[in-house]
């Protein structure tokens, strides 16, 4: 896993340390990180208002005084904002028949238990990396924003815009399209995120264990099937409950209307590789912020060929983080491959 200090933890990280035993815990973590890629680099706090978390975001820089010999020092301060993010809570639903699992070999009932929770940390993680990356409250009340949510108006981008507003969360989104009008049929992102407490973070409810991810009793009921007949079967309800705070947006940014059915055209489309470029250093970084680029498979792939193309096939390079297998870089920065990102999105102006 990839870390940057040891102040900065992960969903895996806040494992650790916190149960006696964790065996199934440690398994359905395992199985969301490697389904979800972006777990890999949030990292959680604790919420610090029950299931909510404030944050104060300074608005204004307090301004100091220059002062000669018995001149005195104005009091100034600066202004701050509160912002209340709220969590969201998803359930799924283990369910076994109590036949097949009391009957069946003692060796195997691990691996029934394990193939019954890939399918749901499969369906839990497509859900929880949908609302990360494009969570809406006005859409779901009960999920919570996403990032998108956060980087959804294009800023002064153009090569001859000179009045920068660093202090607008749009000066850190860009135009790649390649039409005045792009098609949302293929419609795709790259964002870039800069992942630490003090900027942008994932946080779980005052309590909870292994960062919102809860388990509930591994029980016999009745179960009535499609024809109103009944059967005993073990059942444990699995709770994951967290929310996303962006506590400094500066600390982030978003590529958005990339067509990419137009990415690898003759003429016509923008310069990804220089987009990513001023991306990565127009969003401020710093500390101990974990930075990462995540992408669509499709973008992913296109990007790469581009990057060839212009002979500059060694800005692509691999890491080892840890005991993770290699992961491409991009300008220094890891490049999370996501799913969840191939989705036809609104354009964004």
């Amino acid at each position: 896993m990839a870390t940057i200090g040891n102040s900065v933890l992960t969903l895996a990280d806040m494992l650790k340390g916190r149960k006696g035993d964790g065996s199934f815990d440690s398994e359905i973590v395992d199985l969301v990180v490697q389904e979800n890629p972006m777990l890999d680099d949030v990292p959680f706090v604790e919420a610090n208002d029950g299931t909510a978390h404030r944050t104060t975001i300074r608005t204004g820089i307090p301004k100091p005084t220059w002062v000669g010999f018995y001149e005195g020092v104005q009091p100034v301060k600066g202004s701050k904002a509160q912002v209340k993010d709220v969590c969201g809570k998803m359930k799924a639903k283990l369910e076994i028949d109590a036949d097949l699992y009391d009957n069946g070999p003692a060796t195997q009932k691990a691996q029934v238990i394990a193939d019954e929770l890939g399918g749901i940390a499969e369906g839990m993680n497509q859900e929880m990396a949908e609302a990360l990356i494009y969570g809406k409250l006005a859409d779901e009340p009960r999920a919570f924003n996403g990032l998108m949510k956060y980087y959804a108006t294009i800023g002064a981008n153009g090569a001859n815009a000179a009045n920068y507003d660093r202090n607008d969360a749009a000066h850190y989104v860009f135009d790649g399209a390649k039409a005045t009008s792009p098609s949302t049929s293929a419609c795709r992102s790259i964002l870039l995120v800069g992942w630490s407490p003090r900027t942008i973070t994932g946080f779980y409810p005052q309590g909870a264990k292994s960062a919102g991810l809860e388990r509930g009793e591994f029980k016999k009921v009745d179960v009535t099937d499609s024809k109103g007949g009944t059967y005993e079967a073990y059942r444990q309800y699995l709770t994951w409950t967290m929310g996303l705070s962006v506590k400094d947006f500066r600390y982030g940014g978003r590529i958005a209307n990339i067509e990419s059915d137009h990415m690898l055209d003759a003429s016509g489309q923008p310069d990804y590789i220089e987009l990513v470029s001023r991306l990565v250093t127009r969003v401020k970084n710093g500390g101990t912020v974990r930075r990462a680029l995540y992408m669509a498979p499709l973008v992913w792939e296109y990007l790469q060929t581009l990057f060839y193309r212009k002979t500059m096939g060694n800005a692509v390079k691999y890491a080892d983080l840890e005991q993770r297998k290699a992961v491409p870089t991009l300008f220094g920065i890891p490049v999370r491959v996501c799913d969840a990102m191939e989705t036809n999105e609104a354009v964004v102006s």
